[in-house]
């Protein structure tokens, strides 16, 4: 008679189950190109970003702090964090202005410098909740060879292909953005502990942007009374679920305006809204800006 083992002892020997921390990364852009001039103020964004160069000469701005952006480092910014740039100190700003060329050929890159031009390297993407709130920061970090070997080889890729990120250079790109995350503060991740229902609601409202959403359907998923799911998502975000929406839906919005070319009343049919007015109206009481300004401004 043969002695058989459980199915779940197959699986996972151990009998005490593991609490893994869910992490997704999704990116949203990531470029290759020379800048002839970069000069902005108080750029702010719902999502990570990550500058390189191989030739240095980028400067950022924050809280009163300079951050060249110089070869085999990186600096990482995330989200909400208002810094300005510019390619040369200035005395002050008098304009604001981004040029980019696109790299055709490797060989070209000495040329543009020479004509006072540098390359830059960025990659922009997101991380969900809760890790997209973290404190606004700039992290400044030197790099070992491993990541700049990585690094030539995506800027390689998108110098080939500067539309189309295939599998492959998807992947590289995602394995720096893991490389540059881990160097970040362990205490940045630190977040205050949640309750397990308001998370889920959190999730159930990013897969289901577009929709309608309202305390009634959200108070039943976390399995509360209506006025006491109320209660619990302030208590553990500080903020009533109406106002957690809209911000979500503009942050959403805002990604979209930055990495797609689709017009605002598709941007706002796909964040919830019900029309361009409606959208328009909450955009402006966010940003300070109308949708078209905000495009025509920043993007």
């Amino acid at each position: 008679m043969s002695n058989l083992i459980s199915d779940q002892q197959k699986y996972d020997p151990w009998e005490t189950k593991q609490e893994i921390t869910d992490v997704k990364i999704s990116i949203l852009c990531s470029r290759y190109s020379m800048l002839a001039e970069w000069q902005c103020q108080n750029l702010t964004s719902p999502f990570w970003r990550i500058y390189h160069s191989r030739l240095g000469g980028g400067f950022i701005s924050f809280e009163g702090k300079t951050f060249e952006i110089r070869p085999k480092s990186i600096i990482i910014i995330p989200p909400n964090t208002a810094f300005s740039c510019y390619l040369k100190k200035p005395s002050k700003f008098k304009y604001e202005k981004i040029k980019s060329i696109q790299i055709n050929k490797e060989s070209e890159i000495n040329l543009y410098n020479k004509e006072g031009m540098i390359d830059q390297m960025f990659v922009h993407f997101k991380m969900g909740f809760p890790y997209d709130w973290i404190k606004p920061n700039v992290y400044q970090f030197e790099i070992d060879t491993y990541a700049e070997k990585l690094i030539r080889s995506i800027e390689l890729k998108m110098i080939e292909e500067p539309v189309f990120i295939d599998f492959r250079n998807n992947i590289s790109i995602k394995y720096f953005v893991l490389y540059a995350i881990q160097l970040l503060p362990a205490l940045i991740w630190k977040v205050p502990t949640i309750d397990e229902r308001i998370l889920n609601i959190v999730k159930h409202i990013d897969n289901h942007i577009v929709d309608p959403l309202t305390n009634q359907e959200l108070s039943k998923i976390a399995n509360l009374a209506k006025n006491s799911f109320a209660r619990l998502f302030k208590d553990n975000l500080k903020c009533t679920v109406r106002d957690f929406i809209l911000q979500r839906r503009i942050d959403h919005a805002i990604t979209l305006f930055h990495h797609t070319n689709i017009s605002i009343d598709q941007v706002a049919v796909k964040c919830g809204f019900y029309d361009r007015h409606h959208f328009s109206r909450f955009f402006k009481s966010f940003t300070g800006l109308s949708p078209a300004n905000y495009r025509k401004n920043f993007i």
